[in-house]
This record gives structure tokens, C-alpha cells and sequence, in this order.
């Protein structure tokens, strides 16, 4: 399966190495974050998941939980177990591990599509065109907190409401984001590789959403953060090579714990998925 519009390092990181057995291997930068960043430790595992998956489906969602940090630098292997094929769904599970010790689970299922009612209840958000917006390459105090390595190597992202990575002023704010995402380069993605870079964005200041409204909690030092669990249902194919429209909300926190919610929609208004995730939160 080709998808050469691809930037080769997003390419490096998605496209898994045979190694037999449906076990996988995915290359890693050795630069940028600290730690993996979740949307790419996912998006490997589905990569490799999809690899034993036949060509008449799609995958229609998954579920995954981060055990431990990921290490950059270091090769991840994903283990994929074929639980089922059916006629119309195939479901896998996988675990994938750095160093022999798992990093990673996830279970995740594939549809053919069929026919069926349609309809959509959530409103599309209100939103000028991302011609309207700075990239956060292009706002100074956001621009400085940006690595070489990082996910905003490969994503263009133009905030609308919320989603300062580098706020002026640690003031409580609305646990909202809204945000235009957009690949550098996206064009000739397969339909497969198409979701599996959408659950790479899929992550995307998840965690950072839900720290607004804690700003002035955070003022006596950094807090500790991490993502718990990440959930994904694909609606609709996406549009990797044009602008996503991504919103987040975080209406919950307690026990150490807080709930994000999110949506990706096309330019046009269609919904792509919908996506749900538990962090820890400590301040």
C-alpha cells in the first residue's frame, strides 16, 4: 500500500517493519519531547493493526490505554493478536512495548461499511475559515515553546478558541478548545492511512484542554499530567490533505482524574469521530 504524498518522517513513524507472527516494528525520533507523544504511540499500534486487516474495511474505533511513558529514540514493537474476522468486522488486539516492557494496550475493530439510517445531533462548531487564524508558528509566545521534533513538525495548527500553550497570564479559562489542524503534507494518503493519521492528531493538547481551567492552581509549579486512556469512533472518512476542524471540551475533574471530550470535523461540517480520553491530573 503506497501513500508517497506523505512527508518521509511521518511515513518513518506509521508505516511498521514486518517482523513475522504479526509482530511489528515502528521507528521513533530521537528528538523533540521528552516523552512519546500518545497520538504517535497509537497510531503505531493501529498501523500495525491494520497491516493483518484486509483491504475491505476500515477501521470504525479503538480503545487504548498508556501503561508507561514512551521512550523517543528507542523502536517500538506492536504484538497484534486477530481475535476475529468476521463477515463484516475484524477486531484485534494489541500490545505494544519498548525495551520488552509494554507501553501500550489496545483493542480495536474494522468495518466493511454497509447502508443504514444517517443522521448527526451534534452541532458543527462555529468557526471562520483557518484562512482566518495564525498557525502557532506564527504567534511569538506560542512559537517559542514549539520543539524540532515534535507533533507541530508534522501538523499545522491555527487555535480559535483556547489551546495557548504559553498563556500570558495564568488566569482560570473555559476547559475549551477549538482548533484548525491541517498535515504539511497529506495528499495521496490511502483511505487506511488516512485514519491512522487522524488518531495521531487525535491527541493533540487533549491534556492541556483540561488543565485551563486550573491555571491559577498551577502557579506555584508545573502539574503532573498524563494521559490515562484514548478512545476513538470514526464516523466518516477524513480529509487529510485539507483543514480538520478539532474541538475539545473538559467538563470534569476529581480524584486526580479529568475527562476530555472531542470531536473532528471536515471542512465542510461533516463529523470524521469522536474521541474521548481520562488523564491524570495532579497539581
Amino acid at each position: 500500500m503506497s501513500d508517497s504524498g506523505m512527508i518521509e518522517r511521518l511515513g518513518d513513524l506509521l508505516v511498521p517493519e514486518p517482523l513475522g507472527d504479526d509482530r511489528f516494528r515502528l521507528a521513533n525520533t530521537t528528538g523533540g519531547w521528552a516523552r512519546l507523544f500518545g497520538g504517535q504511540v497509537v497510531a503505531q499500534a493501529l498501523a500495525a493493526a491494520t497491516a493483518t486487516v484486509g483491504e475491505d474495511r476500515l477501521v470504525n474505533s479503538f480503545h487504548a490505554y498508556f501503561l508507561r511513558a514512551g521512550v523517543r529514540g528507542t523502536p517500538t514493537e506492536c504484538a497484534v493478536e486477530r481475535e476475529r474476522d468476521g463477515a463484516g468486522f475484524s477486531n484485534r488486539r494489541i500490545v505494544s512495548s519498548q525495551n520488552g516492557k509494554p507501553i501500550l494496550t489496545m483493542i480495536a475493530s474494522w468495518h466493511t461499511g454497509e447502508q443504514g439510517p444517517s443522521r448527526d445531533e451534534l452541532p458543527v462548531p462555529e468557526a471562520g475559515p483557518p484562512e482566518d487564524y495564525q498557525s502557532y508558528q506564527d504567534i511569538p509566545s506560542e512559537a517559542a515553546a514549539l520543539e524540532r521534533g515534535s507533533p507541530f513538525d508534522i501538523l499545522e495548527v491555527r487555535p480559535v478558541v483556547g489551546g495557548m500553550m504559553a498563556p500570558s497570564e495564568r488566569v482560570n479559562a473555559p476547559g475549551r478548545t477549538l482548533l484548525w489542524v491541517r498535515f504539511r503534507d497529506g495528499h495521496d494518503a490511502s483511505p487506511a492511512m488516512a485514519r491512522t493519521m487522524i488518531a495521531y492528531a487525535s491527541d493533540l493538547l487533549m491534556i492541556g484542554t483540561a488543565l485551563q481551567p486550573h491555571r491559577e492552581d498551577m502557579r506555584g509549579g508545573q502539574p503532573v499530567v498524563a494521559s490515562v486512556d484514548h478512545a476513538v469512533r470514526f464516523h466518516a472518512a477524513p480529509d487529510v490533505s485539507d483543514w480538520t476542524l478539532f474541538e475539545q471540551h473538559s467538563d470534569w475533574a476529581g480524584e486526580g482524574r479529568t475527562l476530555i471530550r472531542g470531536a473532528m470535523f471536515r471542512r465542510d461540517g461533516t463529523r470524521i469521530c469522536s474521541i474521548s480520553q481520562e488523564g491524570l491530573l495532579r497539581l
